[in-house]
């Protein structure tokens, strides 16, 4: 049972990566007790990095862990098998990829070519992260069970838990974690995990609700879960990716940067709203984040 962060990618004012504030971060989340990071994910604006940016990101973080997923997908698989072949010289996890997206009707055969290309180079335990929404391609556990690949995990970012729990008894040896915030008291129940973005504001109550759970305190867990479920309607209403960064600055007490655009920071009028309401939040429940 692990909590997993996708970590926020923090940006200098000029677009380039604040690696000082990533290194931070990522103490910070590790220090209170979260599992594992999973880097350059869609928390961490990973479709928008470059190749030599994800590798950046890899660089930094490996100086103080090597308790990394490295994810290495886009639609240029040379750069991601070039990825796959950098993250070998680091003692990392294991690798994930999203599946190639955008490009409408493409044949199941060529979505299962391309993650076999991936495992065929790689060094590392290979995840697959499964997000419908944002690809616009289910890599079900019924196309994964006919391709014959031997995966080590999947994260399965959907809405759906049943979607996500038919991984686990399809491949019961297989890493299965549900990346969705609203549903992590569940993942952490019937699955290996969770993979929260809202972990990055709020690792502690990710941490407790964990520890509940192993405790068989559920009560308390689903507490937990209720507060973080709050947490995100109030992240959503000013767009969830912008108002992490504000989030982790209020409850984690450092600057995380802001994101860059196409993801933009909220305006100092919204930064304001979110900033009163959440406050006020966890001030009235005496939650320390």
């Amino acid at each position: 049972m692990e909590v997993i962060v996708p970590i926020l990618t923090p940006f200098n004012p000029d677009g380039t990566i604040n690696r000082e504030a990533l290194k931070t971060h990522a103490h910070n989340l590790l220090e209170k007790g979260i599992d594992l990071i999973f880097l350059n994910g869609t928390t961490g604006l990973g479709p928008a990095l470059s190749k030599e940016e994800k590798k950046e990101a890899l660089k930094t973080l490996s100086d103080i862990t090597d308790r990394i997923i490295f994810q290495v997908g886009e639609l240029n698989l040379n750069h991601v098998l070039e990825l796959v072949k950098f993250s070998s010289d680091y003692g990392v996890r294991g690798i994930a990829s999203y599946s190639p997206y955008y490009f409408p009707r493409l044949p199941e055969k060529w979505l299962i070519k391309y993650f076999q290309t991936i495992v065929s180079h790689s060094s590392h335990p290979v995840y697959l992260y499964n997000y419908p929404l944002a690809t616009g391609y289910d890599i079900s556990a019924e196309l994964l069970s006919r391709s014959g690949l031997e995966l080590a995990g999947v994260k399965d970012t959907n809405q759906d838990l049943s979607h996500s729990m038919k991984f686990k008894s399809t491949f019961p040896k297989m890493k299965v974690y549900n990346g969705s915030d609203t549903l992590a008291f569940y993942s952490l129940v019937s699955l290996d995990g969770t993979v929260a973005s809202m972990a990055n504001c709020l690792p502690t109550l990710f941490v407790e609700m964990k520890r509940a759970i192993s405790q068989g305190d559920l009560r308390k867990a689903l507490i937990h879960q209720r507060l973080i479920s709050s947490m995100v309607e109030m992240a959503r209403k000013y767009g969830q990716l912008g108002a992490l960064y504000v989030l982790t600055e209020i409850t984690q007490g450092y600057s995380v940067g802001k994101p860059r655009p196409p993801i933009f920071p909220l305006d100092e009028g919204e930064e304001k709203e979110l900033r009163k309401e959440v406050e006020n939040f966890l001030k009235g429940l005496g939650v320390t984040a």
